[in-house]
């Protein structure tokens, strides 16, 4: 993280949270600009401005007490559908005296699923890349290695047989011996770098899929977003 994103954690136990979902690659930071506070990217969909985030009770939601214009009341669905469930349960009123706070959390489910759908729409695109790749993976073929071997065995045997033919049979053995050599160089060019050069193109494929995420080898989720 850099001091940018820093200065705009929000203060502890909070910060703690941010960090821990960052480095789990449950969430990433999205830049705006100069002195313009970064926003907080979870993969569930939500969104929030980073010095907003609050983590409360399992959840974050934004600091309502900030001037700052509010993204999402909370990090993901669930949390939002749980609010929409609780306000029914426990204010049923506001049905009647406040509606737009049931619509707003509404209107943030469906925000949160638009994103959703986003990530799953790059994902898609990324995994037919990935298909190209493995395709073409699978098309490398390349020299058979056992006829280097054979030439190998040919030499070996002519050097222990007939050590004193060497030079009447120079030809022959350069012939043997740049065998093995074409056999080196089609490795080289047909196999080795084709495989080389599409595994860079993997991950560059991946680098671009992740983007300012942070994926680690491991992750445990709670909930399903990807």
């Amino acid at each position: 993280m850099n001091e940018i994103e820093n200065r705009w954690l929000p203060p502890s136990p909070h910060k703690d949270a941010v960090l821990e979902f960052l480095n789990k690659g449950r969430a990433h930071i999205e830049e705006r600009g100069h002195n313009i506070p970064p926003l907080l990217v979870f993969e569930d969909g939500g969104v929030m401005e980073l010095p907003r985030a609050r983590y409360i009770n399992g959840k974050f939601t934004p600091d309502e007490k900030s001037a700052i214009t509010r993204q999402t009341n909370y990090n993901d669905v669930c949390s939002t559908i749980d609010e929409f469930e609780k306000l029914l349960e426990t204010k049923p009123d506001l049905a009647k005296s406040d509606p737009a706070r049931f619509f707003e959390l509404l209107d943030d489910v469906c925000y949160l699923l638009s994103r959703m759908q986003r990530r799953r729409e790059v994902y898609k695109k990324f995994s037919e890349a990935v298909c190209l790749v493995f395709e073409q993976l699978r098309q490398i073929t390349g020299p058979n290695t056992d006829d280097a071997y054979q030439k190998a065995d040919e030499l070996r045997d002519f050097l222990k047989s007939n050590p004193e033919k060497v030079t009447e049979k120079l030809h022959d053995l350069y012939k043997l011996a740049e065998g093995m050599r074409d056999v080196a160089n089609r490795m080289e060019k047909e196999v080795l770098y084709p495989y080389r050069d599409l595994f860079i193109k993997l991950g560059e494929i991946y680098a671009q899929v992740k983007g300012s995420r942070s994926w680690g080898k491991t992750r445990t989720r709670s909930s399903s977003s990807e």
